[in-house]
């Protein structure tokens, strides 16, 4: 089906905002490591590679740094990019770089396929645009002109079908991956507290406030490790303090190794409103840590099954969370079948596989005229 990959090298060039502390960047850090170097010739794109977080360890993945402070301002260095080095696709991994190029598809070049990467839930993600009535319109007339939409989630297809009218089989799914992250040291054995450990980034629409609301509900003692950094760090540490958590609570920042903050956690907690597909769950599962999360919009419920690699919690009130947390602190989780189950499912080199594959046909179709 593919005899285009045993002649000649497919020619990839990757879209990225950036390569900061994100699941996004993360995900698109693992395909470039993990991915063929004998079959494809890979180029990414990063239109501002001031911070980077994660680096490529594959030295045959070609980095390019656009040097655009703003995704809007990269356009038609991405236009001239494509021009001049003719990849066979262009996979697009930035979300509002995504919808630029679907309106300005006619200024790009027309047989080279552009691939859109979904990294929320699209429909939740417009209401919190400046222009949410206008963002829609575009999404509703412009979206389905590019050639491929990648979701995260069966939730994230449902949403960009019936919301966009994108055509399903201009859709597909891709699970992200996890690359086995390190893993946390042991605890004493006599240790009494109950520990609880989250990686997010500190915004809004991760719910952190409902995780410490629910934590000062509590009567066990516990001790909650919060690694990330974000907007909303200074107002979470505030709050930490008014519920008189301060000495519970501790803020780690970002880290490279963020599951080796806290000891054999005994449960991850996410407090997201929604999700477009959880790293972070994946992770925290890969390493044997049963997780607690709300069921919201997105790709949570596709990760946890409950009761047995964690608990979904139906309300949405931090007395919801509360409870569900000690709950999950009295069910003997098989932790060893939650790291082996988790780390087959979502094996990076198995996932890189499922792309090329998705390469390879979309490149087939460019070279057949398709």
């Amino acid at each position: 089906m593919h005899d285009l990959s045993r002649h000649v090298k497919t020619r990839v060039l990757i879209i990225v905002p950036s390569l900061e502390c994100g699941g996004l960047e993360r995900n698109v850090a693992n395909l470039c490591n993990h991915i063929d170097t004998e079959r494809f010739d890979v180029m990414l794109a990063v239109i501002d590679h001031s911070k980077p977080f994660y680096t490529i360890q594959n030295p045959a993945v070609k980095l390019i740094d656009l040097q655009c402070k703003r995704v809007r301002q990269s356009l038609w260095k991405i236009r001239s990019l494509m021009r001049t080095v003719n990849p066979d696709l262009a996979l697009c991994a930035a979300n509002h770089l995504n919808l630029m190029l679907a309106i300005f598809r006619p200024l790009f070049p027309r047989h080279i396929p552009l691939i859109a990467r979904e990294s929320s839930v699209v429909s939740v993600n417009t209401r919190r645009t400046p222009w949410p009535w206008m963002y829609e319109k575009l999404l509703r007339i412009f979206y389905r002109k590019l050639d491929m939409i990648i979701c995260q989630s069966v939730f994230m297809q449902e949403d960009l079908v019936y919301h966009y009218r994108v055509p399903k089989e201009k859709t597909c799914i891709r699970y992200n991956s996890v690359q086995i992250p390190e893993a946390p040291p042991d605890a004493a054995d006599n240790d009494p507290v109950a520990r609880f450990l989250s990686v997010t980034r500190l915004s809004e629409e991760k719910g952190v406030d409902r995780i410490l609301r629910a934590l000062a509900l509590l009567t066990i003692p516990f001790r909650y490790t919060l690694v990330g950094d974000g907007p909303e760090k200074t107002a979470l540490k505030k709050l930490a303090a008014e519920l008189g958590l301060q000495n519970r609570v501790h803020f780690t920042g970002s880290l490279a190794a963020p599951y080796t903050a806290l000891p054999s956690p005994h449960l991850f907690l996410m407090g997201s409103h929604y999700e477009g597909f959880p790293n972070v769950l994946i992770e925290a599962n890969a390493l044997g840590i049963p997780v607690v999360a709300f069921r919201a919009p997105g790709g949570i419920p596709e990760v946890v099954e409950h009761g047995i690699n964690g608990l979904l919690v139906d309300g949405q009130a931090p007395e919801d969370l509360a409870v569900a947390i000690e709950a999950a602190l009295n069910i003997p989780f098989n932790r060893e079948k939650i790291k082996t189950d988790t780390r087959k499912r979502y094996d990076a080199s198995a996932t890189a596989r499922e792309w090329e594959n998705l390469f390879l046909d979309l490149a087939s179709r460019r070279h057949k005229g398709k």
